[in-house]
């Protein structure tokens, strides 16, 4: 009880002495051209904002990215970097007419008359129940900033019925959900040659490799025992089913990054936590092994093969979080065991994986068409004129 009292303590005092110093930008005018942007609490260039925002460059917008120290090289020319957390940024979203993010934010002053949030969330589906949904699992600090945060938003983005539904219902939500699609899946409707020259470049392999991409999302012990560290049985067996040479990208979950430099690579395994943008690993990957990550239905929306491996489904909803879908019930393949989990490489089969993946689009109402970027720059210039 004392505990979360203290909690309940630092939160307010906190919150009072950032939100009063905030003010002192409120003399400052709201700048028409002004965008300022985050994605991941400023871990880069990345995420759907990324992609709103390429369509808005050249075009006369003062676009200011909030981002962590030694990611600035991320950012193309045009857009000014300012260090996220600071003083600067700070004065930065005070004087911005829009604000674009990713996630909820840990710092933002109080939103003025006449400035406009665009949340675009960092996942087309869910499957992780979160906000409202998950409230006995989330921390109090976590939960009271999604509450302010949800106050200040204008708009989130949708790509499904389903998702549509979870904003208007599970995040303390008043705005206009637009049914847009997601912007970061908009790169799957693209030819994506370039990117996947791009991603075999920074890797320094050979453009015709195929490419398995292993992501698992994180849990609250920040451990790796649960995760696969050896790969030799599954790039044999990859090379069995599909033919080809077989590389495997390893990407941990920004929770978990720092866990990355403990994993063992070679000239097969590639480290690919710190690669900038996952959509584009995702564009070049042949195949996904991930657990209980959202990334699976990036992957799906691509249309491409995903294999689940849980081998800690039984504690993971225990303890951890529960979920939206019966995840046997999923489109996916699914497997325990690292024996398992070759013998469905074994027997992937293509037609039916398809043939799962179109009842699934049908159930959660899915309508991405690859046009979301340009929708919401759209409706950026005509909030700023």
């Amino acid at each position: 009880m004392f505990h979360k009292f203290k909690q309940t303590f630092r939160l307010i005092k906190n919150r009072f002495s950032f939100g009063n110093y905030a003010y002192h930008y409120w003399f400052f005018p709201i700048q028409k051209n002004k965008i300022v942007v985050t994605a991941h609490e400023g871990r880069g260039y990345s995420d759907s904002p990324k992609y709103i925002i390429d369509e808005l460059l050249d075009q006369n917008f003062d676009i200011v990215w909030l981002i962590q120290e030694g990611q600035e090289t991320s950012l193309p020319a045009g857009i000014r970097p300012v260090r996220y957390g600071t003083k600067q940024a700070l004065k930065e979203l005070s004087t911005a007419k829009i604000w674009l993010d990713n996630c909820r934010k840990k710092y933002s002053p109080p939103k003025r008359k006449g400035q406009i949030y665009i949340q675009t969330w960092h996942s087309p589906l869910r499957l992780k129940k979160i906000e409202k949904d998950a409230e006995q699992q989330l921390p109090l600090a976590y939960l009271d900033r999604a509450k302010r945060d949800a106050k200040k938003c204008d708009y989130m983005l949708a790509g499904a019925t389903f998702s549509r539904e979870l904003y208007e219902n599970a995040f303390w939500f008043q705005g206009e959900v637009l049914t847009t699609g997601t912007p970061r899946c908009d790169l799957f409707w693209k030819d994506t040659t370039a990117i996947r020259q791009r991603v075999a470049d920074f890797f320094q392999v050979d453009v015709t490799t195929k490419f398995l991409l292993y992501a698992p999302t994180f849990r609250k012990e920040a451990s790796l025992s649960v995760y696969l560290q050896e790969f030799t049985d599954l790039k044999r067996a990859l090379q069995t089913r599909f033919g080809s040479d077989w590389k495997i990208f390893v990407r941990l979950h920004p929770n978990i990054a720092s866990l990355a430099k403990e994993l063992v690579y070679d000239s097969n395994v590639l480290s690919a936590t710190d690669y900038p943008d996952m959509q584009e690993l995702i564009a070049t990957s042949d195949m996904l092994i991930t657990d209980y990550s959202s990334c699976m239905f990036d992957m799906a929306i691509a249309g491409k093969k995903t294999i689940l491996y849980t081998p800690d489904l039984t504690t993971y909803l225990r303890t951890e979080r529960s979920l939206y879908f019966d995840i046997e019930e999923l489109p996916f393949p699914i497997a325990m065991t690292v024996e398992a989990l070759v013998q469905e490489i074994h027997q992937f089969d293509e037609a039916v994986y398809q043939q799962n993946m179109q009842k699934f689009y049908e159930q959660t109402g899915l309508f991405e068409k690859g046009t979301a970027a340009i929708a919401i720059a759209t409706k950026i210039k005509a909030l700023c004129r």
